[in-house]
């Protein structure tokens, strides 16, 4: 992986991970017999073309492995394999676990966004008159809610008189809200009280977050109040 940033010598690798030259040395020969890495003429170490691919492929691993703890008590399983094969994607993102600043990073995201918001209703709902708010501005605004929030969706938007672009669906794989800007995803938890959240901005995340919520609002069915 500090491979990936730059070719270096051993003596520059064995400080950068704090090991000895020896051990550094038995790594990098251990690498090199396996075809993931080559010394060039100037003495430095390089990643071979196979190396990178490899890297590129165990990202979602890296990913998954670093939050393991979280990945224990969150469901994966109603994810398509297409986007729990990217999940290497999120990497960019940090976790926060403390209701209150996941709810105000929330309202945060909201009030910044420029052009539109993206939300999943039933994870989100105490976020829906901020949304609403921002359809008044003029912003785009989708809500993506289960078939069983009809009823209460309808009591909800009584008053209104711009509405969401809104459809149902009777499954959701991950609660989402998403804006131009920034992206929130919580996964589905086998905790009674455990509700922790993704939060990222870099093109990577926003991507993968932009195409879970596709995916979804595709198969879910329009619906009008």
């Amino acid at each position: 992986m500090e491979l990936q940033k730059e070719n270096i010598h051993l003596n520059g690798l064995a400080k950068r991970l704090d090991m000895t030259a020896t051990e550094t040395f038995r790594q990098l020969q251990r690498l090199t017999e396996a075809g993931l890495l080559e010394k060039m003429p100037n003495g430095k170490y390089r990643l071979t073309l196979y190396a990178k691919l490899v890297l590129d492929m165990s990202s979602p691993l890296e990913f998954v492995s670093k939050f393991r703890e979280h990945f224990q008590h969150h469901d994966t399983s109603l994810i398509p394999y297409e986007f729990r094969a990217r999940l290497g994607d999120l990497s960019g993102g940090e976790v926060v676990v403390n209701t209150v600043e996941m709810y105000n990073r929330i309202a945060l995201m909201l009030r910044d966004a420029e052009k539109r918001i993206d939300v999943t209703v039933e994870g989100f709902e105490s976020l829906l008159n901020t949304t609403r708010e921002r359809l008044q501005q003029g912003l785009k605004v989708r809500w993506l809610m289960y078939e069983s929030y009809r009823t209460k969706a309808k009591s909800f938007l009584r008053s209104a008189n711009k509405f969401p672009e809104m459809r149902l669906s009777q499954s959701i794989a991950v609660d989402i809200v998403l804006t131009d800007k920034a992206a929130a995803i919580a996964l589905t938890s086998n905790k009674d009280v455990s509700y922790s959240v993704f939060f990222g901005s870099d093109p990577r995340f926003l991507r993968w977050t932009e195409d879970m919520f596709a995916y979804e609002w595709e198969k879910a069915k329009p619906w009008y109040p």
